[in-house]
């Protein structure tokens, strides 16, 4: 029986982008181990949702390796103790593919791998689900990641890139074959809302009929950007232009808006204390993890996300498959998928005031544009879906066993 490992630095990484890889390896004939680490105290899951994410696993017959942190750049003692655990699993199981993925994880990886890739032909592909060296990105990233990934690229047998800017770039460095793939690809079928569900959704959360929703949904981290979102909300308030609590009732705001933000992090208390300082209590609504998210889509009227760094993003592809007209910072891996005034309109992350003037543009919007921007988005997605990212993947994982070492 041929052996693969699919390799990932979280729990969270591993199940949300390659169950289907997994499937897809198994349908090739091969037993699939998963290696990443399952205590990392990770966010984006829930307790309950990890338990779940592992019975996935348990019910696909994979075997699960526990590593050691790979989050921390200079977390030398759990990188090292990483590099020995996977190092170990490598050449005792002589896997004939290994896939990994995410910045550290794929360096310690791959560096792992070095002696089985000579002495038992094991072909290494990696996913670079956004390299940290991008336009606008610091000197330092540059000049640390950009030249550790080309050294690394090397011992890399396919590189995967997910967004044109990344493609262009990978493509200096010396892997034996270098692909871009439309990312994790996004199930098109798969947000089907309930019967009543923005009426239901609405009346849960105390929203009435007039008011536009705005909605965020990811994980509450800092690169995530939800704080620009409430600055440029404070600036809309400031300038009366935003209905709240207390507002001068002889000088009618012109939108009355509600911002929702489903998902869970590290940043949740300060987002709370944020919107707290900024007197937005009435505006913004933290929903938490929420497994109704397609109800959730169809309460809401935009989309935001305004995000400083993603290689192609699911969220937000997620939200383009329901036909959501979005607003979003202009960064690689977005401007993939939105064409400033098509799709919706562009802002830059680091600029409240760029926020405000793109919201503005979208609330000022007739329903019948917004409705097309939708329309747009549902055909841009078809490009996307998980139907041919899978046959690409199968291609690649059924023509590297060809490779020479």
């Amino acid at each position: 029986m041929k052996k693969a490992l699919m390799h990932a630095h979280t729990a969270y990484m591993v199940t949300q982008f390659n169950i289907d890889n997994i499937k897809i390896l198994q349908d090739l004939g091969y037993t699939v181990d998963v290696a990443c680490c399952w205590q990392d105290g990770d966010s984006a899951l829930s307790p309950e949702a990890l338990s779940k994410r592992r019975k996935m696993l348990d019910d696909l017959g994979c075997r699960v390796i526990e590593t050691a942190s790979l989050r921390k750049i200079f977390n030398i003692k759990e990188l090292t103790k990483a590099y020995k655990q996977i190092k170990s699993e490598v050449e005792t199981n002589q896997y004939e593919i290994v896939h990994t993925q995410s910045p550290i994880g794929g360096v310690v990886c791959r560096l792992a791998c070095r002696k089985a890739r000579k002495l038992y032909g094991t072909k290494v592909i990696y996913a670079a689900h956004g390299f940290h060296f991008f336009k606008g990105a610091s000197l330092v990233n540059w000049l640390v990641y950009y030249n550790v990934e080309k050294w690394c690229a090397r011992f890399t047998d396919i590189l995967i890139t997910i967004n044109k800017e990344d493609f262009a770039l990978a493509q200096k460095f010396k892997s034996k074959q270098v692909e871009y793939v439309p990312g994790a690809g996004v199930d098109t079928h798969k947000f089907v809302a309930s019967d009543d569900a923005r009426a239901k959704v609405r009346r849960e959360l105390g929203i009435d009929d007039d008011t536009m929703v705005l909605l965020s949904v990811g994980e509450l981290i800092h690169r995530k950007n939800h704080a620009e979102v409430l600055r440029a909300l404070k600036i809309m308030k400031d300038r009366g232009v935003l209905m709240h609590e207390g507002s001068d009732e002889r000088v009618q705001p012109k939108y009355k808006i509600k911002y929702l933000i489903a998902g869970r992090g590290k940043i949740q208390n300060e987002l709370e204390e944020q919107i707290t300082a900024l007197g937005l209590e009435s505006c913004v609504q933290m929903l938490g993890f929420r497994s109704d998210v397609a109800d959730i889509f169809a309460a809401s009227d935009i989309y935001v996300f305004p995000s400083h760094q993603e290689g192609l993003p699911v969220a937000l592809m997620e939200a383009m498959s329901v036909g959501m007209p979005i607003v979003c910072s202009r960064i690689r891996g977005n401007t993939d998928l939105i064409e400033d005034g098509k799709g919706g309109f562009l802002f830059d992350s680091k600029d409240a005031k760029s926020l405000v003037n793109s919201l503005e543009r979208m609330l000022a919007t007739a329903p019948s544009e917004r409705a097309a921007m939708g329309v747009n988005n549902i055909e841009t997605m078809k490009s996307f879906d998980k139907s041919r990212v899978n046959e690409v993947m199968r291609r690649l994982y059924e023509g590297i066993t060809h490779f020479q070492v």
